[in-house]
């Protein structure tokens, strides 16, 4: 009997160790032929797909959905076609060959119309999400197309099963006060990587007001669009060149400053916090920059950003004016040392030579590693961006 192959954790970037396993698209038991895809892995709040080494039948599965494996850890065993033939009850004018001719039509089979002996229409991936969720797939009405089953109406189904049978509230889908939202992968890594953030940092928070009424009239008359995110980045990019050390991260063996800057741009999507990187955003024209950020944002609400546009940012901006947010307390995105966030612009009178006008203020609040600068430098920094705003200028 041919030996088993192992299906290993691969490293997706130098810098991870760990990663979650976002679902298996095939069951204990099923066919698989190799180069199909097996699971989906997050790490870094990028996904990745892990393919089946070989052809052979999935007789194990060792890391289940919702659980972190190290790079390297054996996620699931695999008994190659050779293996299976030899358990495989040959009759006696039916040769080895013809055996093998058995096994391949069976895995086309089973890819082309993967029905269980009740004829559900499921998907492997379903089947797999409702055996988590404890759910019978006989007793579940598909409303997808030719009433294939759905995820939805899996988890229509796990929520009655739910209301009607409660059990114990620690692991069922609901509590005596409501019900328990599934934690997605995005979900456990923001939160992982919040707590880390807090836990190995000396978080401050500092915050001022920006005076642009002349950015938004100049703004105005622009023939092609700049959103204000895109100002606001010119100004980090330009505030940073002028103080470096917020450019920075601390490490044991000294604070590392960085010769360019990568700009982490926070955007909010369905998956959850996504942060697409702008490298060497220091080179490029406001115009550039602009188009940049465009295909950044639109990329990250569709999902298509790789690990290498997630990772390698030295500051981040997030933008919570669309909300109407004022002052706020950004957490660190590790290892950065500061974190800008934006408000929402406002209207506000002031007295100016004794008549009353009309200005545009924006709020920002600057949070910073106490451990790699303090408080007046990084008022400094601030104060900085700040007038890069006010004199409109300087940005173009």
């Amino acid at each position: 009997m041919a030996e088993t192959i192992e299906v290993r954790l691969p490293e997706t970037t130098p810098d991870v160790t760990e990663s979650l396993v976002v679902f298996w698209h095939r069951m204990e038991g099923d066919w698989v032929e190799k180069g199909e895809v097996l699971l989906e892995i997050q790490t870094e709040k990028a996904v990745f797909e892990v393919e089946a080494p070989a052809d052979g039948r999935l007789t194990k599965i060792l890391v289940k959905r919702g659980e972190v494996a190290a790079v390297g850890d054996v996620l699931a065993i695999i008994e190659p076609v050779s293996g299976a033939l030899s358990a495989q009850q040959v009759d006696d004018g039916e040769t080895a060959e013809q055996a093998a001719e058995q096994v391949a039509a069976t895995v086309t089979t089973q890819k082309a119309d993967p029905v269980s002996p009740l004829s559900v229409k499921a998907s492997p991936r379903i089947r797999q999400m409702a055996k988590e969720m404890g759910v019978d797939l006989a007793t579940v009405v598909g409303t997808g197309p030719g009433g294939r089953i759905t995820e939805d109406d899996v988890r229509n189904a796990a929520n009655r099963v739910n209301v009607a049978a409660p059990g114990d509230e620690s692991t069922s889908g609901s509590s005596s006060d409501g019900d328990i939202a599934e934690l997605t992968a995005v979900r456990r890594t923001i939160a992982k990587r919040m707590v880390q953030s807090l836990q190995q940092s000396a978080q401050l928070t500092i915050t001022a007001w920006a005076d642009v009424t002349e950015l938004a009239e100049q703004r105005k008359q622009l023939e092609s669009p700049v959103s204000w995110t895109t100002l606001i980045l010119r100004a980090v990019v330009l505030a940073l060149r002028e103080h470096p050390y917020m450019n920075a991260t601390w490490g044991e063996q000294g604070i590392l400053q960085f010769r360019h800057v990568h700009l982490g741009v926070a955007v909010d999507t369905e998956h959850g916090l996504l942060v697409p990187v702008i490298r060497n955003a220091e080179q490029f024209s406001l115009s550039d920059l602009q188009e940049i950020v465009n295909q950044a944002i639109k990329k990250a609400k569709e999902g298509k950003l790789s690990a290498e546009e997630l990772s390698g940012s030295t500051f981040t901006v997030s933008n919570l004016g669309a909300y109407g947010i004022q002052f706020f307390t950004p957490i660190l995105n590790p290892p950065e040392a500061a974190i800008l966030g934006v408000g929402q612009i406002e209207p506000r009178t002031v007295l100016e030579e004794e008549r009353l006008t009309l200005r545009e203020r924006l709020p920002l609040s600057l949070t910073f590693d106490h451990r790699v600068t303090d408080g007046a430098p990084a008022a400094r920094f601030l104060q900085s961006v700040v007038q890069f705003l006010r004199n409109p200028d300087t940005l173009f």
